[in-house]
């Protein structure tokens, strides 16, 4: 159960994200800014991160406890490990925040928006092969 509850939560973040790029365009850069623009993170960037971490260890329990699927080992541990990554490059990176500073068009965030929508598409898909996978 936890496993889908994380699978589809990180699809709507990812869906809602993109669509909020896409209508927002260069707008979507004050979001940006004020989660990665400075040099410390601000305290709703560390409530999201505490909620989604407390929701990857549970869904985590809950894979380990179950029979193991394919989909559910790349959302429970390929997921973390792009953060991971995604991390490393843009968040916690003076140039990788920069660049992503540096996006300051509608037509900008608009492709950025529509080059994220397919990874909302990969993770409802992997959450529903791991539901029907799992029983």
């Amino acid at each position: 159960m936890w496993v889908q509850i994380f699978g589809y939560g990180l699809t709507a973040f990812a869906l809602a994200s993109s669509l909020g790029m896409i209508a927002m365009g260069r707008r979507w850069q004050a979001i940006e800014a004020a989660a990665y623009g400075g040099a410390r993170r601000p305290v709703w960037f560390w409530l999201a991160a505490a909620i989604l971490l407390v929701l990857w260890a549970l869904a985590a329990w809950d894979f380990v406890q179950t029979e193991r699927t394919l989909a559910g080992w790349v959302l429970i541990a390929g997921v973390p490990f792009v953060w991971a990554l995604k991390a490393s490059l843009l968040v916690f990176n003076p140039k990788g925040r920069k660049v992503v500073s540096e996006i300051d068009t509608d037509a900008g965030w608009r492709k950025v928006g529509y080059a994220r929508l397919p990874i909302a598409v990969v993770l409802a898909v992997l959450t529903a092969v791991s539901l029907s996978e799992s029983g």
